[in-house]
């Protein structure tokens, strides 16, 4: 595992001083290979989180993508961030097409739409924790493909829906374009995940 050792500023009383930490994910959860016609590949179980986030603190990584089930996951992040992220982690974002070849035909979880299932059309005002909604996965294993964070993919797109996005908006098939994506200014409901080749080595550490 690709380990950082990133530089940040911890309040201290009265004072600023600087800490050192070792950003490296910890016990990750599995990557999920996902079978294709164009080229199997993994895809992270989990939104992206950062390094040293909890259930409770998105954390303060800035290199490193993590597939932490249980965790705030790693919001109001660029295009290029999560891109870097996912490259730092030896991974890389994810095509539109794999990520719906992921996701499936219509919800992740089936073919109608479930209300409360997913983290999907409520009043929130931020993301929950990866993986909080039990029934929001795929028959693979595949968690928070509608609702949560939206999530980047390759070309700007935005997959998934957010917590405050409507049913149409949640489904698989659903992508929002981001034209200006280099540009874009992210909030608190953007988020991403990762993506491997087969070929690649994949994550070997249960949760």
């Amino acid at each position: 595992m690709k380990k950082f050792i990133a530089l940040i500023f911890c309040l201290a009383p009265l004072v600023f001083t600087a800490c050192l930490f070792d950003e490296s994910c910890g016990v990750e959860a599995k990557s999920v290979l996902v079978p294709s016609a164009t080229g199997d590949f993994y895809i992270d179980a989990y939104e992206a989180s950062r390094a040293n986030a909890t259930d409770l603190t998105a954390g303060t990584g800035t290199s490193l993508a993590c597939n932490y089930s249980k965790t705030v996951p790693w919001s109001n992040v660029t295009y290029d961030d999560a891109r870097i992220a996912c490259l730092d982690a030896g991974k890389r974002l994810c095509t539109k097409d794999e990520w719906q070849t992921a996701c499936g035909t219509y919800f992740p979880y089936g073919e109608q739409y479930q209300a409360g299932t997913c983290h999907l059309a409520t009043d929130d005002m931020e993301p929950g924790v990866t993986g909080s909604f039990s029934g929001c996965k795929t028959s693979s294993g595949i968690y928070d493909m509608s609702g949560n964070v939206a999530e980047w993919v390759e070309g700007g797109f935005l997959m998934g829906g957010t917590y405050a996005s409507n049913s149409s908006e949640g489904a698989c098939s659903a992508a929002k374009q981001v034209h200006d994506y280099l540009n874009y200014v992210p909030d608190i409901s953007v988020g991403f995940r990762c993506c491997a080749y087969a070929s690649a080595i994949a994550p070997e550490t249960d949760e």
